[in-house]
Parts: structure tokens; sequence; C-alpha cells
């Protein structure tokens, strides 16, 4: 009897030792989260670019606003000369305004997208640099999945990244330039 009881006892250690053997295996699975928009808004590159577009944007506007003050000025004084003027010429006037007006409204937007599309190859450098560097990381923590923030609901802190990414942008591409690239349409 005491044989049987030892061989159950043995055959329900080997039972226990299996069952655990796959809860280890999953338990060294190592998963860490990426937040890409915190590391491409965060970075020094990021921020700088950031500036930058808003900076050239900036001297875009300005000059809409003040090319659109320009046109006001000459439909008020076209206004006030309506009397001397004949009904064609004061016509024509307008029209010409109204020509110029539509061609410096394209050449703003054109202006406008240019930067844009800078600013989006500039984002795709720091973007480039961000998963040269969250590969890294990913390969020194042993991780076997990198997942986005932005598809979990609620992880541990210790499994972010973000902020290891981020200091790694920072000494790789400190700065990033935003050129205008024209947008062929």
């Amino acid at each position: 009897m005491t044989s049987i009881k030892k061989n159950y006892a043995l055959i329900l250690t080997v039972l226990m030792a299996l069952a655990i053997v796959p809860g280890q295996a999953v338990a060294e699975q190592v998963v860490v989260v990426f937040d890409v928009n915190s590391a491409l808004s965060e970075s020094k590159a990021g921020k700088s670019m950031s500036k930058q577009l808003e900076s050239q944007l900036k001297v875009v506007n300005g000059e809409a606003q003040k090319f659109d003050a320009r046109i006001v000025g000459e439909l008020e004084k076209l206004k006030e000369q309506r009397a001397l003027m004949a009904a064609d010429a004061l016509q024509g006037k307008v029209e010409e305004l109204r020509i110029e007006e539509l061609s410096k409204k394209q050449e703003f937007a054109k202006r406008s997208r240019a930067i844009q599309a800078g600013g989006q190859k500039a984002g795709q450098e720091i973007l480039k640099v961000a998963l040269e560097e969250l590969a890294a990381i990913a390969k020194s923590k042993n991780a076997s999945l990198v997942v986005r923030r932005d598809a979990v609901f609620i992880s541990s802190p210790g499994l972010d990244v973000t902020k290891d990414v981020i200091g790694a942008i920072d000494k790789k591409l400190p700065d990033v330039k935003v050129k205008p690239i024209e947008v062929k349409e």
C-alpha cells in the first residue's frame, strides 16, 4: 500500500512539475510598451520640428494677412473712386484684384503644403531613429513583443520604454531641419 502511495505521490509530483513548466515559459515572455506620439512630440528633435513648423507657417500666414489687408484697402479706394471712373474701368480694376487675390491665395496654400510636407519628412526621420532605438532597447530587454501605447488599455509603468527611446533619440538626433518640399499637384 505504501508503494502505491509512493507511486501516486511521484506521479502527482511529475504532473505538477509539468503543469508549472508552461507557466514558467509564459512568465519568461517580455513585453514592452511604446508611445509613438510621445516620442515624436517629446524628443528634442520633435520639439525642434514643431517650433520650425510653427515659425514657418506663421510667416506664411502673416504674409497672407498683410496681402488680405492690402486687397481690402485697394477695394476701399476703388469704392471711393467709383464716381470718378467709368464702369468698365472700375470693373476691370476689380477683376484684376480678384485674379491677383486668387493667385496669391493659391501661392500661400502651396507654400503651406510644402512646409507641411517638409514637416512630414522630418517626422519620418525622427520615427526612423525611434524605431531603430526601440529595436535596440527591446533587444536589450529580451522583449519578445513590442506593443503600441494606443493599443493597450492598462499596463504596468515598468513595461513602458518610451522615455528610454526618447533619451536615445535625443542622443542620436538632437535636431532635425524642416525644409519645405514642393508638392506636385
